[in-house]
């Protein structure tokens, strides 16, 4: 049987990799970055990021999967239950490990149940049933509004 090569970093970006400072000075803002530009730079963000976190194997296994497929560690891929727009930058571990405790929580749940949970975690306050109001009632024998 054929042992699995051993995973590197210098291989997720293009062994004769360099960046063309030369081409970027002359026009920093018109300057586009190639694939292997942000490749690179995803892969030294990978290296620091593992130095930086602790995290369990099949972490670090999703973590350089997320960053095969062109993603920056640092990125929020998106959460399973929650809608993340307009909260605090969460990288993919954060997202992750954060998606896991709330399948946890919500082990044995109905679908009532669950959707009763993640309104409360994410603080919906809106009823799901209007309130009886007298706001709109017409006053006794009035059939218009204005």
């Amino acid at each position: 049987m054929r042992k699995r090569k051993r995973f590197s970093i210098e291989d997720l970006y293009p062994k004769d990799y360099f960046f063309d400072y030369a081409e970027f000075e002359k026009d920093p803002e018109g300057y586009q970055f190639t694939e292997a530009d942000y490749a690179y730079t995803n892969a030294m963000e990978l290296k620091r990021y593992e130095e930086e976190v602790s995290m369990t194997y099949y972490e670090k296994t999703l973590l350089r999967k997320w960053v095969i497929a062109g993603h920056n560690p640092r990125e929020n891929p998106g959460s399973k239950y929650l809608c993340m727009t307009g909260s605090e930058p969460m990288d993919f571990l954060d997202v992750y490990r954060m998606d896991r405790e709330i399948k946890q929580e919500m082990k044995g749940m109905n679908k009532a149940q669950r959707e009763t949970y993640l309104k409360d975690l994410m603080g919906w306050t809106d009823p799901d049933e209007p309130e009886d109001s007298d706001f709109w009632d017409l006053p006794d024998g009035d059939t218009e509004l204005f």
